[in-house]
């Protein structure tokens, strides 16, 4: 999905105009409303479709009966609650999941800059600069990056062959 983008204007520019205290409103498109409304709607749908389910489950296994197996009862539920595909909600999970990976390297980003604004990084502007495009311009891949890209094991790995590098003197 799209960031949904947010418009500012005057109440007085508004048609019919808006009375408002502010001297401001925040206005969004009717299409990307409409858009919210359909994806809070399937997520909706299926939350009461999961209460449902579990409604049915408690109704013909009721946890307080001492006749239930609990691990029957255990099963039944898992099967009916987490084994239903919940496309609405799978696809906010990673919508999220993705906006908090670009926010993730915006703040990496961020933070390189700020260690070499500060003079903690000893190297060019330019080279700078380049790390943090480089960093930024990561957000336009990770839709398509493996799960694995996103460990931090890679990098454990090149820091640790870097501070043996160190150890023996070697710097490169």
């Amino acid at each position: 999905m799209t960031a949904i983008k947010i418009y500012t204007a005057t109440p007085a520019d508004l048609s019919p105009p808006v009375q408002s205290e502010s001297f401001c409103v925040d206005l969004v498109l009717a299409s990307d409303y409409r858009e919210l409304e359909a994806k809070c709607a399937a997520l909706v749908a299926e939350c009461e479709s999961k209460k449902s389910a579990l409604a049915a489950i408690l109704e013909h296994c009721p946890v307080n009966d001492p006749d239930i197996d609990k691990a029957v009862a255990a099963m039944i539920a898992y099967e009916n609650l987490y084994c239903e595909k919940a496309p609405a909600a799978d696809a906010f999970r990673a919508e999220m999941q993705a906006q908090a990976r670009k926010e993730g390297a915006h703040f990496v980003a961020n933070r390189m800059l700020a260690a070499w604004d500060a003079g903690f990084i000893d190297d060019t502007a330019k080279n700078a600069a380049d790390i943090a495009r480089m960093i930024l311009t990561s957000t336009e891949f990770m839709a398509d990056a493996p799960e694995g890209d996103f460990d931090r094991s890679f990098a454990d790995g090149v820091l640790e062959d870097i501070a043996a590098q160190l150890r023996k003197g070697v710097q490169s």
